[in-house]
């Protein structure tokens, strides 16, 4: 195999460190010339680099007759170069409805979703694609003129995410073509390639040549130059990011969170890139990339920006982010609406409320056992028996409660109470609250009243406890 290409891609892997020895790679080719020419380059690096490579062939379904002859030709050369084939049939029109995805979206996902599963089956480590720098320039320009900030302008990477490589990013298609013909590799023309419903052949066919021909003949180097300099721009954001998360955000079970007071002063840049950085440790790279709609990270920036102590904000997949005046949380599960409740309690015993999914346990003891009304969980409290009213009942906020926090003379508003201890609006309907007649006995986990509380001249004592 003779050409220049051959040692311009073996600078890009080397630069890069696309690949190493002993590598098992699966390769996606779909007949076109960019994947011929990239399968036929790593079968000659085979040796050098130990490699194993499995030849992959993905039909989406949507050129029947064009497909039939492009999964002969590539199972073929598999076959002629002695190489693992494997082949995946899919309705991506079907799969496109059932989604909601773009055509070319539904299709990238279907890709993936395979040449991952053959990753599994043959336990190799990358993914190589035949992306070119013409592909380069497209995209791009589409991110542009779709409204991308830096990190998408900053185009395809080499390799992604330690396993997706792409070999051929820093040659021209004209490149790929003429080594092919100088080579005898065999490949295809995909007709879809000319149909200019697609804003990609569009911009190639059409917006490319006039920008060359009217503006900038050398304009595609002109774009690679310019994405060159964004990416190292884009890098070193990328390094002050992971320096403020490392130094802010705190991980406790499937809780990510953050004080705003640390996140409010950071340049906007690094505000959203946070946002962003947070919800890629809490969603998978499926959910952000594929799973409909891209995640809306710039719905969450601003909400972070406007004025306000708390807010409750759910977000796809079971995901939600909670503003506590100055505590910032991300979590995922599902936000359960609590309805107005009222149990009677047994006494002595256990009840179950249900609303909440929490047990009370009511037991008589005596005042030498434990005196005053505190207990270090918060989840048990102890009172005056003869200054109970019965029955008991556990319930939940309403406007105009009032209670007399211990050691307090006077009555307050359980509004200004929550206020108080900084408690937002969306959390005060799941604290219960201890009802001994018509009088808050316990905001359950903060504060008994006053006059139920255990004294000196107290004989017995009720045992209160929640879990």
């Amino acid at each position: 195999m003779k050409g220049v290409l051959l040692d311009q891609t073996k600078r890009t892997i080397d630069r890069y460190h696309l690949l190493d020895k002993g590598d098992r790679v699966v390769v996606g080719v779909s007949a076109g010339v960019d994947s011929m020419v990239l399968l036929h380059l790593l079968n000659a690096y085979r040796q050098a680099f130990n490699l194993s490579l499995i030849v992959a062939y993905v039909n989406h379904g949507l050129r029947p007759i064009e497909s039939e002859k492009e999964v002969e030709l590539v199972q073929k050369e598999s076959d002629r170069l002695g190489l693992s084939f494997e082949y995946g049939k899919f309705n991506v029109r079907e799969f496109q409805k059932t989604g909601g995805f773009s055509l070319q979206d539904a299709a990238r996902k279907v890709r993936f979703q395979f040449l991952n599963g053959l990753l599994k089956k043959y336990n190799a480590n990358k993914i190589a694609l035949g992306h070119n720098a013409n592909d380069q320039v497209e995209t791009v320009l589409i991110r542009l003129i779709r409204g991308s900030g830096l990190k998408g302008l900053k185009g395809m990477l080499p390799i992604r995410d330690g396993r997706v490589i792409r070999p051929l990013l820093e040659v021209w298609r004209e490149e790929i073509e003429a080594f092919a013909i100088k080579n005898g590799i065999p490949y295809l023309i995909d007709s879809s390639n000319l149909n200019k419903n697609y804003i990609r052949n569009r911009l190639r066919l059409n917006l490319i040549p006039l920008i060359e021909r009217e503006y900038q003949p050398n304009f595609k180097a002109s774009v690679i130059r310019t994405l060159t300099v964004l990416r190292e721009e884009n890098d070193y954001l990328e390094r002050v990011v992971e320096e403020a998360y490392q130094k802010m955000v705190f991980k406790e079970q499937d809780t990510l969170s953050f004080k705003f007071s640390e996140y409010q002063p950071l340049h906007k840049a690094i505000q959203w890139r946070m946002i962003e950085k947070i919800l890629g440790r809490i969603y998978s790279v499926e959910e952000i990339l594929y799973e409909g709609r891209p995640l809306n990270i710039n719905l969450i920036y601003k909400r972070l920006c406007q004025p306000s102590s708390s807010f409750l904000l759910e977000l796809p997949h079971g995901v939600f982010i909670e503003k506590q005046y100055d505590m910032v949380l991300l979590r995922k599960g599902r936000i359960k609406p609590i309805p107005p409740f009222e149990v009677e309690l047994i006494v002595p015993g256990r009840t179950f409320i249900k609303e909440i999914e929490k047990e009370v346990v009511i037991e008589e003891t005596h005042r030498d056992v434990q005196f005053g009304g505190f207990n270090d969980d918060q989840k048990t409290a102890f009172f005056d028996y003869q200054n109970l009213q019965f029955p008991l009942k556990m319930r939940n906020f309403r406007p105009g409660d009032r209670f007399q926090p211990l050691g307090l003379k006077g009555t307050q508003k359980l509004k200004e109470f929550f206020i108080d201890h900084k408690i937002p609006k969306y959390e005060r309907p799941r604290i219960l609250l201890l009802i001994s007649g018509e009088r808050i006995a316990w905001v359950v986990g903060f504060r008994i009243d006053e006059r139920v509380k255990v004294t000196e001249k107290t004989q017995r004592v009720l045992k209160v406890t929640v879990a």
